[in-house]
C-alpha cells in the first residue's frame, strides 16, 4: 500500500515525485512552506490537472494569502497536500503551514475535516476557485498554478489576487502630499470600456486595534457576479486603510485608544470624510479608458453599505443603483447616538430618488433587524425608494451576509435587471 506520508515518496522506487529543491523551512512572502515539500509529477492526468503548486488570496475579513502545494496523488484517489497560509490580522491567525489528506478527482480537491473545510475546483487552465469554510467564517479565493521553483526563488514575485491591486493617483492631500488609495480591480472579459461598480469596505470593529487598519478587503463572489453581468468592479480603500496614503480618521475623538467616538459631531465628519475618499477614487476610476462614462453601481458593506446609500444621494446624476449589505456607521451598542448618526447617513440618501436594495441578516452582533427596519423606515418616511430583505446567516453571524451569495444573488440580479428595464 502506498505510505500516508507523502515525504516517503522521495524513495527512489516511487519515481513518481520530484526531490525538494531546498533545505530549509522558508518564507514565500510571509507564507511559510516546509522544507521536505514535495511537488507531483505529471505522470497520470490526475497529476497533470492539481500536482504543483497554486497561489491565491482568501477574501473577506479572512484577507490571507494562500499556497496550496499538491504533493502526491495515490491510485485510491487520494491527494496529500501542503496547505499554507500567511497572517490574517482581523481573525487573529498567524502564518502555518499544515499538511492533510484530499479526496481528489478531475474536478475538484477536498479537504474536509472537523475543524476545516476546503473544496478547490477547476475553473480553467492552470485556474482554480476555492471555498473555505471554518466555523461561522466562509471565504473565497481564485488560485493559479505556479512554477514550485519560480515561487522559491530569492526574490520572486508573486501575483496572489485574482483581480489587480493598483494605487490610484487622486486630487486629494494631507499634510502637503498628493494621496494615493488603494483599489483591487476586476474586469470582466473583453476590452471594454466597462459600467462602473464601485464597492465600499466596513470598518474595523471598534477601532481600537490599528493593525487591522492595514487590512485589504475585495469579495471574489461579488467580483464574479457583476464581472459576468459585465461590471469592471473596484474595492477602493479610503485613507489610512489597506495600503492607501493617508491617516485612517473615520469618527476618532482625540485620544483614539478609546476607538471610534459616539458623538454625532465626531461620527458624522469622520462619515464626511469616507464620502470625499469615495468621491476621490470615483474620479480617479473615471479616468481608466477601460471604465465607460455611463451611471456607476454603489456597493458596501457595513460601513460601506451606509456611505453607498448617502454617495447616491450626493451624486444622483452618477449612480445607476444601491446595494446595501448590512449597512451602519455606530453599533446600536453605542446607545440613541447610534441610531441618530445612522438615519442622519441614510435620509442623505433619498436625494437618489430611485430604488435601493437594503440585505440585512439575523444575529448582526452591530445592527439587529429591529434597529436596521427602524433605520430603513426612517429612510422611506424621508422619501426614500427600496426594498428590506432579511436572512439567517450560515454560522450564525448575521453581519456576513455579504460571504453567501446563495442568500443574496437571485434578489440582487433581480434588482438590477428591473433598473436596467426601467433605464430603457
Amino acid at each position: 500500500m502506498p505510505s500516508s506520508d507523502p515525504r516517503s515518496a522521495r524513495r527512489p522506487r516511487s519515481g513518481a515525485f520530484a526531490s525538494p529543491n531546498f533545505a530549509a523551512d522558508m518564507t514565500v512572502d510571509g507564507v511559510p512552506l516546509p522544507a521536505d515539500v514535495l511537488i507531483a509529477h505529471a505522470n497520470t492526468p490526475l497529476q497533470r490537472q492539481w500536482g504543483g503548486a497554486w497561489v491565491g488570496v482568501w477574501d473577506g475579513t479572512l484577507y490571507q494569502k494562500h499556497i496550496l502545494l499538491v504533493e502526491a496523488i495515490t491510485a485510491d484517489g487520494t491527494a496529500h497536500v501542503a496547505y499554507a497560509v500567511g497572517d490574517s490580522p482581523f481573525m487573529n491567525i498567524q502564518r502555518q503551514w499544515t499538511r492533510h489528506k484530499a479526496t481528489v478527482s478531475e474536478r475538484s480537491l477536498s479537504i474536509s475535516e472537523p475543524d476545516l473545510s476546503v473544496t478547490y475546483e477547476i475553473k480553467g487552465k492552470d485556474a482554480l476557485e476555492a471555498t473555505y469554510v471554518r466555523g461561522a467564517c466562509r471565504s473565497r479565493a481564485k488560485m493559479t498554478r505556479v512554477d514550485h521553483g519560480a515561487l522559491t526563488a530569492p526574490g520572486a514575485f508573486v501575483d496572489w489576487l485574482g483581480g489587480r491591486a493598483e494605487f490610484l493617483q487622486t486630487d486629494l492631500v494631507e499634510g502637503g502630499k498628493p494621496i494615493r488609495l488603494e483599489a483591487v480591480i476586476f474586469k470582466p472579459s473583453g476590452n471594454g470600456p466597462f459600467p462602473l461598480a464601485v464597492f465600499n469596505h466596513g470598518s474595523t470593529g471598534d477601532g481600537r486595534t490599528p493593525a487591522l487598519f492595514k487590512h485589504t478587503f475585495f469579495w471574489i463572489d461579488l467580483a464574479t457576479f457583476l464581472n459576468e453581468r459585465g461590471w469592471l468592479v473596484a474595492f477602493p480603500h479610503r485613507r489610512g486603510r489597506g495600503k492607501s496614503d493617508g491617516d485612517y480618521d473615520e469618527g476618532f475623538p482625540p485620544d483614539r485608544a478609546q476607538g471610534y467616538a459616539s458623538e454625532p459631531e465626531i461620527a458624522l465628519a469622520g462619515a464626511r470624510r469616507g464620502l470625499g475618499d469615495i468621491g476621490a477614487a470615483v474620479a480617479a476610476l473615471r479616468r481608466r479608458p477601460d471604465v465607460a462614462a455611463s451611471p456607476m453601481l454603489m456597493a458596501g458593506a457595513s460601513r460601506g453599505g451606509i456611505l453607498s446609500v448617502a454617495y447616491a444621494g450626493d451624486h444622483p446624476d452618477q449612480t445607476f443603483g444601491v446595494i446595501n449589505f448590512s449597512g451602519g456607521w455606530l453599533s446600536e451598542q453605542r446607545g440613541p447616538e447610534a441610531k441618530l448618526v445612522s438615519q442622519t447617513l441614510f435620509k442623505q440618501g433619498v436625494r437618489f430618488g430611485r430604488p435601493t436594495i437594503w440585505l440585512y441578516g439575523r444575529n448582526d452582533p452591530f445592527y439587529s433587524i429591529p434597529f436596521s427596519q427602524a433605520n430603513f423606515s426612517a429612510f422611506q418616511d424621508a422619501g426614500g425608494q427600496g426594498v428590506f430583505l432579511e436572512y439567517d446567516v450560515p454560522g450564525g453571524n448575521g453581519h456576513m451576509v455579504i460571504g453567501h451569495p446563495s442568500l443574496w444573488s437571485t434578489p440582487v440580479s433581480s434588482y438590477l435587471d428591473s433598473l436596467a428595464a426601467a433605464q430603457k
